[in-house]
């Protein structure tokens, strides 16, 4: 079967697994005490079963049938209160597991910042975080009831021989072709298995895209091709989905041709002993009993069967669990000082992201309290570098260093107290939008929000809503421009030490940017400041400008000594922002 370099390998897959059993380590108990008295009780059951029949069809003198009988419905009993304490711990125990690999699977997506090329398409990560995790998350109770339902197989056999040592060497003769079977098609059923949820991902992940797409889609006129490209995948799913179902059709017949063949040989030895006088026709009962109990150990091999595809779902669940953002894994993260200049500087840095050189061996020092503009061509590693800073990208080489401390040392609090972002195309988490402005900061009351949503010239805007701050975001009509300004918002009530707008005023009027720049600078004196952007004017504000070109700075300097780079004024010319500027 091929494997995806960026899946990770089945170790990882089974430490995720482990995890979870460990997080619902009492349900996972309850479930085992549960599954171990149930078993017990189905040991029990065969030999109390004979011991009544036997005292009806040949009662001891001076005993009654009664004594036995008694036994027998205590153990039923017994066995039938167990299997439901055992199905009310197991259901518990999978919601409990798969709540907590969805949690991990949330954190690992919304962890990894902002995205790049290795990134879990959108209908990719929503298949994992809902059947995948389901999957994954039955995996602990499963093997719960593989184990016991082995065990029990294998005292079957034990009691088996002790009732009749005929009847166990022909069950033994005949068990070991089942679970030959087994083993030789669960190999198979995984790859068909894995194939099935790659392509079915496949086509969730084209899904998505095209709804998020479906304006530009309708407006070209390509809403039949879109269709097309979305079900390419279904080929693929279907060759993938008939040969599981092959498989586990052609494992289906072989044990229930198998079965019968079990129980008829088993029924005509201990027939045969009864008719030899070598068993009672209690210790024959009791031996179909433990036959059945065999059976029921070797059907376990089925559940053997989901585990391994379970363990190929978890799989591809742990893929995105714990990768908090592109690059290296990092070390142990401790708090970091509330307080701080401001500075950050980024030392021989090297960033890697789908096997291409996004940044390569960059220098660059933040003064506390300046303004950096970023500026470069479209692909020159603008977003990256300045996501470095706040630890939404992770270098392959080099060190970050805000305030003195590596960011791969700081933990996130640390990171979010230090480092606020407005983006391009801003998220308004929240039920409103004042908690949309003040997310990330539960401790912002009224008085900041309005602060910092007039600073980014958004209260205009919000105070003619009918319900001002109180409206939903999902309610609220909102042009390109004003969504931008409560990004810009929500990164002034962050009142961190550093912050980066990473073209956050690209859909600002000129009027209005120049506005909200000169409001932001107000409010943000004292602050570090790292502004990417694409136009001429911004750039002329910023104490420096550091010139991105393929992956490295080409130059570090105020925007007046650039401009007179032709290439340089390339930059701007090619988004109409060329402005004349002088010194």
């Amino acid at each position: 079967m091929r494997r995806s370099s960026t899946e990770p390998t089945d170790p990882t897959a089974s430490r995720l697994l482990w995890s979870a059993a460990r997080h619902t380590a009492a349900t996972t108990a309850g479930a085992a005490a549960a599954a171990v008295l149930a078993a017990t009780s189905s040991l029990l059951a065969p030999a109390a079963l004979a011991a009544a029949v036997d005292s009806v069809l040949a009662p001891r003198a001076g005993a009654g049938p009664s004594t036995a009988v008694l036994l027998l419905l205590g153990v039923v009993a017994t066995g039938v209160s167990a299997a439901a304490l055992g199905a009310l711990a197991t259901t518990t125990g999978v919601a409990r597991n798969t709540a907590w690999l969805r949690r991990r699977g949330v954190a690992g997506l919304l962890g990894r910042g902002s995205s790049g090329p290795a990134d879990v398409p959108a209908g990719d990560a929503t298949a994992r975080l809902t059947g995948v995790a389901a999957a994954a998350g039955r995996v602990p109770t499963m093997t719960v009831g593989v184990l016991t339902g082995m065990l029990v197989g294998v005292a079957a056999v034990i009691a088996l021989a002790l009732v009749d040592v005929w009847t166990a060497v022909a069950v033994l003769t005949l068990v070991p072709v089942g679970v030959l079977l087994a083993r030789r098609f669960a190999r198979r059923t995984v790859g068909a298995f894995t194939d099935y949820q790659q392509a079915q991902a496949a086509v969730a992940a084209r899904l998505t895209d095209a709804l998020a797409g479906r304006r530009t889609i309708r407006a070209s006129g390509t809403v039949d091709a879109e269709i097309t490209r979305v079900l390419a995948p279904l080929p693929a799913l279907r060759a993938a989905g008939a040969r599981f179902w092959a498989q586990q059709r052609d494992l289906g017949w072989s044990f229930a041709l198998l079965t019968p063949v079990l129980r008829i040989v088993v029924l005509a030895v201990a027939g045969f002993g009864v008719s030899q006088e070598r068993m009672t026709v209690g210790a024959a009962v009791a031996a179909v009993g433990y036959t059945e109990l065999v059976l029921g150990g070797a059907r376990a091999v089925d559940t053997v069967l989901e585990i391994a595809q379970c363990r190929a779902a978890a799989a591809r669940l742990a893929a995105i669990v714990d990768r908090s953002a592109p690059g290296p894994a990092p070390g142990p993260r401790r708090p970091g000082p509330a307080t701080g200049p401001g500075r950050a500087r980024l030392s021989g840095v090297t960033v890697r992201l789908g096997g291409r050189t996004v940044l390569d061996d960059v220098n660059l020092l933040l003064v506390p309290g300046g303004c950096t503009a970023v500026v470069g061509a479209s692909g020159s590693g603008k977003t990256v570098l300045v996501g470095l800073f706040g630890g939404l990208y992770r270098p392959d080489e080099g060190v970050v260093l805000v305030d003195g401390r590596p960011t791969t040392d700081l933990d996130d609090a640390t990171l979010r107290r230090t480092v606020a972002y407005a983006f391009e195309r801003p998220a308004l988490p929240g039920a409103t939008l004042a908690e949309a402005i003040g997310y990330g900061r539960p401790d912002a009351d009224d008085r900041t929000i309005a602060d910092a949503a007039r600073a980014a010239r958004a209260d205009r805007f919000v105070d003619m809503l009918p319900l001002g701050y109180r409206t939903p975001p999902a309610g609220a009509p909102l042009s390109g421009g004003e969504l931008q300004r409560l990004g810009l918002a929500r990164a002034v009530a962050q009142d961190a030490r550093i912050t980066v707008v990473d073209d956050a005023t690209a859909s600002l009027d000129s009027a209005t940017e120049a506005e909200v720049e000169q409001a932001l600078a107000t409010v943000l004196r004292g602050r570090t400041r790292v502004i990417v952007t694409r136009k001429a004017v911004t750039a002329a504000e910023a104490h420096r400008v550091a010139w991105l070109h393929e992956g490295r700075i080409r130059a570090y300097a105020p925007h007046t000594e650039l401009w007179a780079d032709p290439e340089y004024r390339a930059l701007f010319v090619a988004v109409g922002a060329a402005v004349p500027v002088t010194s």
